[in-house]
């Protein structure tokens, strides 16, 4: 049995600053083939020709596509062209199974393999759960509940996705299996020698309130920074470190107008030095910044299965999230972190002192996130569940 698992064509694999879906396609495979599958993650070339790469355990075959520059809904175009090339080859590369992973790659496989390969979907996106959503979101639901539908499995994150999609894209859910994203254990962990990151962002002598991912609204870094304002008055020795990029996604760069403004805030209102953004960052910088951490914050307004969440807690860090979707199947309020009310910064505020306010509880959350994440994320067990459910797509 032969298994492409497939990309979204917009973030390179491996991804190096940032892609939840693109480092799951990655740590996917290279655990599938650790245990004697012969499983391909699906990447793009900007070249002409096919493209064959191992690393780390993980080989990956990399589709030609085109540019796609300057034009309306460039990334869909692109995603979608990547989902047809991907489609032609996958009868060359003698794939059995094609486990996709984004909506409109997801869509072309479903319409152009014609049962011919079998169709596996993960349902990464977390607006499912959402009751109001705009109409892009919409039309994202049309195309990936179809997806969902025609595949031969679907694969939920969590149980609150389960719901979402049983209910809202009518997907049959004696077809749907539950596995989480995993994290790798081995390279997110405590007490890493981290001076250099300490050194480079001033860290020395402070307690670190970390945020990782996009500079969005969406994300609620406002709510986080908002937060902290109030919390700065009362601890002079903390400082917020906002690490991601600031344009909104990893395959971009530039600034939005909602980092500049946020950056704005940050240097008239808070304390001088105290807020430092980072922009994108490595998985080598990421995994030090977990580390020093005394707590990481996600204050998102929707979230579909966080992968922050899982790396800051293999590293040892307890943290403070949102209660939007997904997140409180990941976090159990009061043992490895606390959750908070969406979109209440004052709320925010509190779970964050009690942390600051006492450092054996800080320490007793850090202690029981590792071990958490350690029985119930390993990349090993996530890759032995998903093999069961290929191979039972076959029978």
């Amino acid at each position: 049995m032969r298994v492409a698992i497939i990309s979204s064509g917009l973030v390179g694999i491996p991804p190096t600053h940032g892609g939840a879906v693109e480092e799951y396609v990655y740590q996917l495979t290279r655990h599938l083939r650790a245990l004697g599958m012969d499983a391909v993650a699906v990447d793009f070339t900007l070249s002409r020709r096919l493209e064959y790469k191992e690393h780390n355990g993980a080989l990956i075959v990399r589709v030609p596509i085109k540019r796609f520059t300057g034009l309306p809904k460039e990334r869909i175009l692109r995603e979608c062209f990547f989902g047809f090339r991907a489609s032609r080859h996958l009868k060359e590369l003698g794939i059995e199974i094609a486990h996709a992973n984004t909506a409109w790659a997801g869509f072309i496989l479903a319409k152009t393999l014609h049962n011919k390969v079998a169709l596996i979907y993960t349902c990464h996106n977390p607006l499912w759960p959402e009751g109001d959503v705009h109409t892009p979101e919409h039309v994202v639901r049309l195309v990936e509940g179809y997806t969902m539908r025609v595949s031969r499995a679907v694969i939920a994150l969590n149980k609150t996705m389960m719901r979402a999609i049983v209910k809202k894209a009518h997907v049959d859910p004696r077809k749907i299996f539950i596995v989480p994203n995993g994290v790798d254990t081995d390279f997110f962990k405590p007490d890493m020698d981290a001076s250099d990151v300490i050194e480079r962002y001033g860290l020395e002598g402070s307690r670190v309130i970390l945020f990782v991912g996009r500079v969005t609204h969406g994300k609620g870094v406002h709510l986080l920074v908002k937060a902290f304002k109030d919390l700065a008055e009362i601890y002079k020795d903390i400082k917020i470190v906002i690490a991601g990029p600031l344009s909104g996604a990893f395959s971009d760069g530039g600034i939005s107008a909602y980092a500049s403004a946020l950056i704005n805030y940050a240097e008239k209102n808070l304390p001088r030095n105290s807020c430092i953004f980072t922009g994108a960052v490595n998985h080598y910088t990421l995994a030090k910044l977990y580390s020093v951490a005394h707590v990481c914050v996600l204050p998102s307004y929707v979230e579909a299965f966080p992968m922050v969440l899982i790396e800051a807690m293999a590293c040892g860090c307890p943290v403070v999230a949102s209660n939007a979707g997904g997140i409180p199947d990941v976090v159990e309020d009061g043992v490895a972190g606390f959750l908070f009310r969406k979109g209440d910064y004052m709320d925010l505020e509190e779970k964050l002192e009690k942390l600051l306010s006492d450092e054996n509880l800080r320490k007793e959350m850090g202690l029981n996130a590792r071990k958490y994440v350690e029985k119930n994320y390993s990349w090993r067990a996530i890759a032995e569940k998903i093999g069961y459910i290929y191979r039972i797509q076959l029978l």
